[in-house]
């Protein structure tokens, strides 16, 4: 049995496995999240149809709805659009004038969103 002054023991400072993030994890989530809250803002498009033709059918007026409507794309789409890739500092979504939301990879570097978990095999 050792004591704790013994030499030969050593004190457990927790797990001997770090795990270490990727450096380029945190900016790659930030703009994977800006690119989910304009896909849900797309994918929500059929609710808004449907508030739309609901409203007209009772008569009520749907300018706020659309006026609020476009408003979130606009912001969600000009917040997906200035996220810089973190390893060549790049539009990650825009190779020369239009957004691509279904890219996976940066437009300039390729840089994948798989960095987040650690380098792809």
């Amino acid at each position: 049995m050792s004591s704790p002054q013994d030499p030969s023991h050593k004190p457990s400072t927790g797990p001997e496995r770090t795990t270490q993030q990727p450096p380029f994890a945190p900016r790659l989530q930030i703009i994977r999240k800006a690119r989910n809250y304009l896909l849900v803002c797309f994918l929500t498009f059929p609710l808004y149809v449907y508030a739309v033709t609901e409203l007209l059918g009772n008569g009520l007026d749907i300018t706020w709805l659309m006026l609020g409507y476009m408003l979130l794309y606009a912001v969600f789409g000009i917040n997906m659009s200035v996220k810089r890739c973190p390893r060549c500092h790049q539009q990650f979504f825009v190779k020369k004038y239009f957004l691509n939301p279904f890219r996976r990879s940066c437009a300039h570097c390729g840089l994948d969103f798989d960095h987040i978990h650690g380098e792809p095999q």
